[in-house]
This record gives structure tokens, sequence and C-alpha cells, in this order.
């Protein structure tokens, strides 16, 4: 047997080289995070909405291009585009708007 004198087995042998060590993270786990914490951001911050999902969307698109599977990087792509769909409907209903506002308006409402 390969005990020391006080009884505790050895310790474990180290893991091989290029291997990750125990709990380390998939590659593109902080990206992935990165991509949720800016989608919802974007969802919730006025004005800065659209670039902070247009962020979201690339930073979720990086993370799966490096390997990650797993729901952060998801729910980063979905809350970005969410928030850049709603930015994008807000800013064309009011460009609307103003223009049915306009002076210079000729339409006939009846």
């Amino acid at each position: 047997m390969n005990q020391n004198p006080h009884g505790a087995p050895p310790p474990p042998p180290p893991p091989p080289y290029g291997a990750p060590g125990p709990g380390a993270q998939p590659p593109g786990h902080s990206k992935a995070i990165a991509s949720l914490v800016t989608g919802i951001l974007s969802l919730v911050i006025p004005y800065g909405g659209v670039i902070l999902g247009i962020v979201a969307i690339v930073l979720a698109i990086q993370a799966r291009n490096e390997g990650y599977v797993g729901g952060l990087a998801t729910g980063g792509l979905v809350t970005g585009i969410i928030a850049v769909a709603l930015w994008a409907f807000f800013l064309l209903s009011c460009v609307a708007c103003a223009a049915c506002m306009s002076p210079f308006n000729t339409w006939i409402w009846f």
C-alpha cells in the first residue's frame, strides 16, 4: 500500500498537461454572461438600449463561435434581439407620428 504513516490515502495525481483544472469554465462562458447582462440592461435602460442590444447580440454570437453551449448565450441573444426590435418599433412609430403632425402633411383625413 502506498499510504503515509498517518493512515490518510495519498493525494490524487495532478491533471495531465493542457487539461482544464477542476472548476474551469468552458470557452466563451464569460462572453455569454456579459451577453446576458447587456441584453437585460438593454431592455431596462432607456436611450441606450439599442447600443446595448447590439452589444448583447455580438457577444452571444462570439460565445457560440468559441464553442459555448448553454442558455446564457441564448438568453443574451434573445434579449438583445427583443431590445433592438422594440427600439426599432419605437423609432419608426415616432417618425410616423412626426410625419403625420407635420404642417406639410397633404393627407386628407375623413
